[in-house]
């Protein structure tokens, strides 16, 4: 994902490969972290989507004490366009409905925002600060 996004140097993705397996599994193990994957008629992995529960503070009109944040979607380049991503985004909305969740947070590449559209998903005003 990380690299057909041009963001990373291989370096920097194979180090940060354990790092992110860590974090994954402590959260998996507390229920906080599920996931989706696509697999193609060999059992190969071709599509995958993650839902991380996000802490978040209290505030009036907030039942849950975390947000469902959609993550790691990624479709390998020869299955875009097929309907895998949509499907995985269905299931997590799914999930978050079941579960009693009334919003769902992202960060978008620009490969698949027309995906998130498609389901309503809206723009919003986060601001960033890269500090020196």
């Amino acid at each position: 994902m990380w690299e057909d996004m041009g963001e990373r140097e291989e370096e920097a993705l194979d180090a940060a490969d354990p790092v992110y397996r860590r974090w994954a599994r402590q959260r998996m193990k507390t229920g906080r972290f599920l996931g989706w994957i696509a697999e193609d008629s060999k059992g190969r992995a071709v599509a995958s989507g993650a839902l991380w529960l996000q802490p978040v503070q209290p505030r009036p009109g907030r039942t849950h004490r975390q947000v469902p944040y959609l993550m790691s979607m990624y479709s390998e380049p020869e299955y875009r366009g097929r309907g895998l991503a949509t499907d995985i985004v269905h299931e997590a909305i799914r999930w978050c409905q079941e579960h009693g969740y009334t919003r769902i947070t992202l960060h978008a590449s620009t490969h698949g925002r027309s995906v998130y559209r498609r389901f309503g998903f809206e723009r919003t005003w986060e601001m960033r600060l890269r500090i020196p």
